[in-house]
Protein backbone atom coordinates (compact mmCIF):
# COMPACT_ATOMS: atom_id res chain seq x y z
CA UNK A 1 0.00 0.00 0.00
CA UNK A 2 1.28 3.45 -0.84
CA UNK A 3 0.49 6.28 1.54
CA UNK A 4 -0.21 9.36 -0.56
CA UNK A 5 -0.44 11.98 2.21
CA UNK A 6 0.87 11.78 5.75
CA UNK A 7 -1.92 13.98 7.13
CA UNK A 8 -5.51 14.65 6.02
CA UNK A 9 -6.10 17.83 4.06
CA UNK A 10 -9.67 18.22 5.31
CA UNK A 11 -10.78 17.78 8.93
CA UNK A 12 -14.36 17.51 10.19
CA UNK A 13 -14.83 17.75 13.96
CA UNK A 14 -18.12 17.05 15.71
CA UNK A 15 -17.99 19.92 18.20
CA UNK A 16 -21.59 19.32 19.28
CA UNK A 17 -24.59 17.07 18.83
CA UNK A 18 -27.01 19.80 19.91
CA UNK A 19 -29.62 20.60 17.29
CA UNK A 20 -33.14 22.08 17.46
CA UNK A 21 -34.26 20.06 14.43
CA UNK A 22 -35.29 16.44 13.98
CA UNK A 23 -34.75 16.00 10.27
CA UNK A 24 -36.12 12.86 8.67
CA UNK A 25 -32.81 11.92 7.05
CA UNK A 26 -30.49 12.82 9.92
CA UNK A 27 -29.35 10.32 12.59
CA UNK A 28 -28.78 13.04 15.21
CA UNK A 29 -31.55 11.98 17.59
CA UNK A 30 -30.39 8.35 17.41
CA UNK A 31 -27.00 9.18 18.90
CA UNK A 32 -27.17 8.57 22.65
CA UNK A 33 -23.89 6.84 23.48
CA UNK A 34 -21.37 9.67 23.23
CA UNK A 35 -21.06 13.19 24.73
CA UNK A 36 -23.39 15.89 23.48
CA UNK A 37 -20.44 18.27 23.20
CA UNK A 38 -16.78 17.60 22.52
CA UNK A 39 -14.70 18.83 25.42
CA UNK A 40 -12.87 22.07 24.84
CA UNK A 41 -9.57 20.44 25.79
CA UNK A 42 -9.99 17.72 23.18
CA UNK A 43 -10.99 20.23 20.52
CA UNK A 44 -7.89 22.32 21.25
CA UNK A 45 -5.72 19.20 21.05
CA UNK A 46 -7.05 18.37 17.60
CA UNK A 47 -6.50 21.90 16.28
CA UNK A 48 -3.01 22.07 17.76
CA UNK A 49 -2.08 18.77 16.10
CA UNK A 50 -3.08 20.22 12.73
CA UNK A 51 -0.61 23.10 13.02
CA UNK A 52 1.90 23.11 10.18
CA UNK A 53 0.46 19.96 8.59
CA UNK A 54 -0.95 21.55 5.43
CA UNK A 55 -4.61 21.33 6.42
CA UNK A 56 -6.65 23.08 3.73
CA UNK A 57 -10.17 22.85 5.22
CA UNK A 58 -11.52 22.67 8.75
CA UNK A 59 -15.22 21.93 9.33
CA UNK A 60 -16.44 22.20 12.97
CA UNK A 61 -19.46 20.05 12.18
CA UNK A 62 -20.62 16.48 11.60
CA UNK A 63 -23.92 15.41 13.20
CA UNK A 64 -25.05 18.51 15.11
CA UNK A 65 -25.86 22.16 14.47
CA UNK A 66 -22.50 23.97 14.80
CA UNK A 67 -24.12 27.26 15.78
CA UNK A 68 -25.45 25.50 18.89
CA UNK A 69 -21.95 24.77 20.18
CA UNK A 70 -21.35 26.30 23.63
CA UNK A 71 -17.89 27.43 22.48
CA UNK A 72 -18.67 28.45 18.88
CA UNK A 73 -16.71 31.71 18.85
CA UNK A 74 -13.79 30.32 20.82
CA UNK A 75 -13.59 27.40 18.38
CA UNK A 76 -13.53 29.66 15.33
CA UNK A 77 -10.95 31.95 16.93
CA UNK A 78 -8.82 28.91 17.78
CA UNK A 79 -8.99 27.51 14.25
CA UNK A 80 -8.22 30.76 12.45
CA UNK A 81 -5.46 31.68 14.88
CA UNK A 82 -3.76 28.28 14.73
CA UNK A 83 -4.46 27.37 11.10
CA UNK A 84 -4.52 30.69 9.22
CA UNK A 85 -4.30 29.01 5.82
CA UNK A 86 -7.18 26.58 6.42
CA UNK A 87 -10.59 27.50 5.02
CA UNK A 88 -13.26 27.20 7.72
CA UNK A 89 -16.59 25.83 6.48
CA UNK A 90 -19.83 26.12 8.44
CA UNK A 91 -22.87 23.94 7.69
CA UNK A 92 -26.06 25.25 9.26
CA UNK A 93 -29.79 24.67 9.05
CA UNK A 94 -30.20 28.41 9.62
CA UNK A 95 -32.47 28.17 12.65
CA UNK A 96 -29.88 29.76 14.96
CA UNK A 97 -28.39 32.13 12.39
CA UNK A 98 -29.43 35.34 14.13
CA UNK A 99 -27.53 38.62 14.15
CA UNK A 100 -25.23 37.49 16.99
CA UNK A 101 -24.16 34.18 15.43
CA UNK A 102 -23.92 35.76 11.99
CA UNK A 103 -21.51 38.36 13.33
CA UNK A 104 -19.45 35.63 14.98
CA UNK A 105 -19.03 33.90 11.61
CA UNK A 106 -18.04 37.09 9.84
CA UNK A 107 -15.77 38.29 12.63
CA UNK A 108 -13.80 35.07 12.53
CA UNK A 109 -13.16 34.92 8.80
CA UNK A 110 -15.27 31.88 7.96
CA UNK A 111 -14.58 31.18 4.28
CA UNK A 112 -17.75 29.31 3.30
CA UNK A 113 -21.23 28.95 4.76
CA UNK A 114 -23.52 26.10 3.67
CA UNK A 115 -27.26 26.47 4.28
CA UNK A 116 -29.28 23.25 4.42
CA UNK A 117 -32.79 24.06 3.15
CA UNK A 118 -34.85 21.18 1.83
CA UNK A 119 -37.83 22.73 0.14
CA UNK A 120 -39.40 25.79 -1.41
CA UNK A 121 -42.75 25.56 0.37
CA UNK A 122 -43.51 25.63 4.07
CA UNK A 123 -45.29 22.29 3.95
CA UNK A 124 -42.50 20.40 2.24
CA UNK A 125 -39.70 22.09 4.15
CA UNK A 126 -41.20 21.51 7.59
CA UNK A 127 -42.01 17.89 6.74
CA UNK A 128 -38.28 17.33 6.17
CA UNK A 129 -36.80 19.70 8.79
CA UNK A 130 -39.09 18.77 11.64
CA UNK A 131 -39.09 21.21 14.52
CA UNK A 132 -38.01 24.21 12.43
CA UNK A 133 -40.17 27.04 11.08
CA UNK A 134 -39.72 27.78 7.39
CA UNK A 135 -40.40 31.51 7.61
CA UNK A 136 -37.92 31.99 10.45
CA UNK A 137 -35.15 30.07 8.72
CA UNK A 138 -35.66 31.97 5.47
CA UNK A 139 -35.61 35.30 7.33
CA UNK A 140 -32.39 34.29 9.11
CA UNK A 141 -30.63 33.23 5.91
CA UNK A 142 -31.77 36.25 3.91
CA UNK A 143 -30.71 38.53 6.76
CA UNK A 144 -27.25 36.96 6.83
CA UNK A 145 -26.90 37.30 3.05
CA UNK A 146 -27.85 40.98 3.35
CA UNK A 147 -25.15 41.52 6.00
CA UNK A 148 -22.70 39.61 3.88
CA UNK A 149 -23.14 42.02 0.98
CA UNK A 150 -21.70 44.76 3.21
CA UNK A 151 -18.85 42.61 4.49
CA UNK A 152 -15.40 43.59 3.17
CA UNK A 153 -14.08 40.03 2.77
CA UNK A 154 -15.36 37.39 0.39
CA UNK A 155 -17.37 34.62 2.06
CA UNK A 156 -18.58 31.88 -0.26
CA UNK A 157 -22.16 30.72 0.18
CA UNK A 158 -23.84 27.49 -0.79
CA UNK A 159 -27.42 26.30 -0.35
CA UNK A 160 -28.05 22.58 -0.26
CA UNK A 161 -31.27 20.64 -0.82
CA UNK A 162 -31.22 17.00 0.26
CA UNK A 163 -33.49 15.49 -2.34
CA UNK A 164 -36.11 12.89 -1.45
CA UNK A 165 -39.07 11.60 -3.38
CA UNK A 166 -41.21 14.09 -1.44
CA UNK A 167 -39.34 17.28 -2.37
CA UNK A 168 -37.99 16.35 -5.79
CA UNK A 169 -40.81 18.22 -7.55
CA UNK A 170 -39.67 21.47 -5.90
CA UNK A 171 -36.11 21.29 -7.23
CA UNK A 172 -36.64 23.53 -10.32
CA UNK A 173 -38.29 26.28 -8.26
CA UNK A 174 -35.63 25.85 -5.57
CA UNK A 175 -32.89 26.48 -8.12
CA UNK A 176 -34.68 29.52 -9.52
CA UNK A 177 -35.03 31.06 -6.06
CA UNK A 178 -31.43 30.63 -4.94
CA UNK A 179 -29.43 31.08 -8.13
CA UNK A 180 -28.00 34.58 -7.96
CA UNK A 181 -28.50 34.83 -4.20
CA UNK A 182 -25.72 32.36 -3.31
CA UNK A 183 -22.59 31.21 -5.05
CA UNK A 184 -23.55 27.55 -5.40
CA UNK A 185 -26.87 25.70 -5.42
CA UNK A 186 -26.47 22.01 -4.61
CA UNK A 187 -29.07 19.27 -4.92
CA UNK A 188 -27.88 15.96 -3.54
CA UNK A 189 -29.73 12.63 -3.38
CA UNK A 190 -30.71 11.56 0.13
CA UNK A 191 -28.49 8.83 1.59
CA UNK A 192 -31.06 7.96 4.27
CA UNK A 193 -28.71 7.94 7.27
CA UNK A 194 -31.63 8.79 9.52
CA UNK A 195 -33.66 5.90 8.16
CA UNK A 196 -35.93 7.87 5.82
CA UNK A 197 -35.73 9.16 2.27
CA UNK A 198 -32.89 7.15 0.74
CA UNK A 199 -33.02 7.51 -3.03
CA UNK A 200 -32.03 4.87 -5.62
CA UNK A 201 -28.93 6.87 -6.55
CA UNK A 202 -27.53 5.93 -3.16
CA UNK A 203 -28.65 2.31 -3.15
CA UNK A 204 -25.24 1.22 -4.40
CA UNK A 205 -22.30 3.33 -3.29
CA UNK A 206 -20.09 1.55 -5.81
CA UNK A 207 -21.96 3.38 -8.57
CA UNK A 208 -21.66 6.75 -6.81
CA UNK A 209 -18.00 6.40 -5.94
CA UNK A 210 -16.38 7.35 -2.64
CA UNK A 211 -14.21 10.36 -3.26
CA UNK A 212 -13.10 11.77 0.06
CA UNK A 213 -11.49 9.00 2.11
CA UNK A 214 -8.09 9.75 0.60
CA UNK A 215 -7.90 13.32 1.93
CA UNK A 216 -10.57 13.81 4.64
CA UNK A 217 -11.17 12.48 8.14
CA UNK A 218 -13.88 12.82 10.79
CA UNK A 219 -13.63 13.11 14.59
CA UNK A 220 -16.72 12.45 16.74
CA UNK A 221 -17.47 14.15 20.07
CA UNK A 222 -15.81 11.37 22.09
CA UNK A 223 -12.63 11.59 20.00
CA UNK A 224 -13.38 8.55 17.82
CA UNK A 225 -11.92 8.88 14.34
CA UNK A 226 -14.04 7.57 11.47
CA UNK A 227 -13.52 7.70 7.73
CA UNK A 228 -16.93 8.81 6.53
CA UNK A 229 -19.77 11.19 7.34
CA UNK A 230 -22.15 8.24 7.12
CA UNK A 231 -20.42 6.58 10.07
CA UNK A 232 -22.52 8.46 12.62
CA UNK A 233 -22.65 5.45 14.95
CA UNK A 234 -18.94 4.61 14.88
CA UNK A 235 -19.33 1.36 12.96
CA UNK A 236 -15.65 1.47 11.97
CA UNK A 237 -13.58 3.39 14.52
CA UNK A 238 -10.00 3.78 13.34
CA UNK A 239 -8.61 5.29 16.55
CA UNK A 240 -9.29 7.93 19.18
CA UNK A 241 -7.55 11.30 19.35
CA UNK A 242 -7.97 11.36 23.12
CA UNK A 243 -5.48 8.47 23.22
CA UNK A 244 -3.32 8.87 20.09
CA UNK A 245 -2.34 11.61 17.69
CA UNK A 246 -4.45 12.22 14.60
CA UNK A 247 -1.34 11.77 12.48
CA UNK A 248 -0.61 8.32 13.88
CA UNK A 249 -4.23 7.25 13.39
CA UNK A 250 -4.29 8.55 9.80
CA UNK A 251 -1.12 6.56 9.04
CA UNK A 252 -2.18 3.40 10.89
CA UNK A 253 -2.25 0.13 8.93
CA UNK A 254 -6.04 -0.14 9.35
CA UNK A 255 -6.73 3.36 8.00
CA UNK A 256 -4.33 2.87 5.09
CA UNK A 257 -6.00 -0.44 4.29
CA UNK A 258 -9.45 1.17 4.28
CA UNK A 259 -8.30 3.88 1.88
CA UNK A 260 -6.63 1.35 -0.38
CA UNK A 261 -9.76 -0.83 -0.39
CA UNK A 262 -12.03 2.08 -1.30
CA UNK A 263 -9.72 3.23 -4.08
CA UNK A 264 -9.88 -0.29 -5.54
CA UNK A 265 -13.65 -0.58 -5.14
CA UNK A 266 -13.48 -3.12 -2.31
CA UNK A 267 -16.23 -2.55 0.26
CA UNK A 268 -16.42 -5.88 2.10
CA UNK A 269 -13.67 -5.45 4.68
CA UNK A 270 -15.10 -2.66 6.86
CA UNK A 271 -18.47 -2.44 8.58
CA UNK A 272 -19.30 1.12 7.55
CA UNK A 273 -18.59 0.31 3.89
CA UNK A 274 -20.71 -2.83 4.01
CA UNK A 275 -23.60 -0.88 5.51
CA UNK A 276 -23.31 1.88 2.93
CA UNK A 277 -23.63 -0.41 -0.07
CA UNK A 278 -26.28 -2.64 1.52
CA UNK A 279 -28.77 0.18 2.23
CA UNK A 280 -28.65 -0.45 5.98
CA UNK A 281 -27.20 2.77 7.33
Amino acid sequence: MQQKKSFPRSILVETTLRCPADCIFCPNKKITDRPGDMSWELFRKIVDECRGKGVEEFHPFINGEPLASPYLEDALTCITGTLPDAAVHIYTNGSLLDERTGEILLRNNVREVHFSIDGISKRVYEAHRRGLVYEQVMANVMGFLARLRKHPSKVATRVVLTMTSDNEAEVPAFRRLWEGLVDVVDVIPCDGRGGVGRLPAYMDARMMGCFHVSYRTYVLTDGSVVACCKDWAGYTVLGNVAEDSLESIWNSPEYMQLRADVEQGVFANFEVCRRCISDSL
